[in-house]
């Protein structure tokens, strides 16, 4: 794991590319870094913190567990992110766990520092609300697909909107290290030996290629077709 201090840690973080260096360095002083290991917790489902966090290493997930444990995952963030943006715009309690899924370097930003910012940064201002609003796109796309789409169709869209985020504008891309069965299950409430058997059936058709932990993409546009068709 990288270690990072200050200003440059900062740097690498998309929300902040905008923001001059004045700010930046206001806004590391501001900031406290953590480290947390592949599968720690990083903020709880329900918890009363308000800080704000950018991922400055690693990948970590934004997931729900019922009260019977099932999991249901939203979304992945990468480095670049942020997340717990939403208890600190609002002081509601966290509406989802984020939890580490490899060793993660996080700058953790108060509640008060964030806003502080928000009110004299505009570019900052216009990167969360972008941020806000893509994430709404994407759940209300995710609440269509539940409603409307088979689970065929749900494994198609999950792939497609991976290989988009990762590799946008390309028509063969891998996933590295693709997602478990069982991650992608999570995503589109289902189980694992549903999606099991539609990943077996896109290599059957020469789409998709498991290359050991990485999952090939071999044509988007035809599994983008299919989808449309579905």
């Amino acid at each position: 794991m990288q270690k990072h201090h200050g200003i440059e840690a900062l740097r690498r973080v998309g929300f902040l590319s905008e923001v001059g260096d004045p700010a930046l360095k206001a806004l590391a002083a501001e900031c406290r870094f953590a480290e947390f290991g592949a599968g720690q917790l990083i903020i709880g489902h329900l918890d009363t913190s308000c800080d704000v966090l950018f991922l400055l290493d690693g990948q970590a997930r934004v997931s729900v567990y019922s009260a019977q444990g099932k999991q249901v995952s939203f979304r992945d963030i990468r480095p670049g992110g942020i997340f717990g943006e939403m208890a600190a715009i609002d002081g509601a309690p966290r509406s989802a766990s984020i939890e580490a899924i490899s060793d993660c370097t996080v700058a953790v930003l108060p509640q008060a520092a964030f806003i502080a910012a928000l009110t004299h940064y505009p570019p900052l201002m216009l990167a969360v609300l972008r941020h806000l609003s893509g994430q709404v796109r994407v759940l209300t796309a995710r609440v269509f697909e539940f409603s409307t789409l088979a689970v065929r169709s749900r494994v198609h869209s999950e792939l497609v909107r991976l290989a988009e985020t990762i590799s946008p504008g390309h028509n063969d891309v891998v996933l590295a290290p693709a997602p478990t069965h069982q991650d992608i299950a999570t995503r589109i409430s289902t189980h694992r030996e549903a999606v099991t058997r539609e990943i077996k059936h896109l290599e059957r058709l020469g789409i998709v290629q498991r290359q050991g932990r990485k999952l090939k993409i071999r044509d988007l546009a035809l599994l983008r077709s299919l989808l449309s068709e579905e």
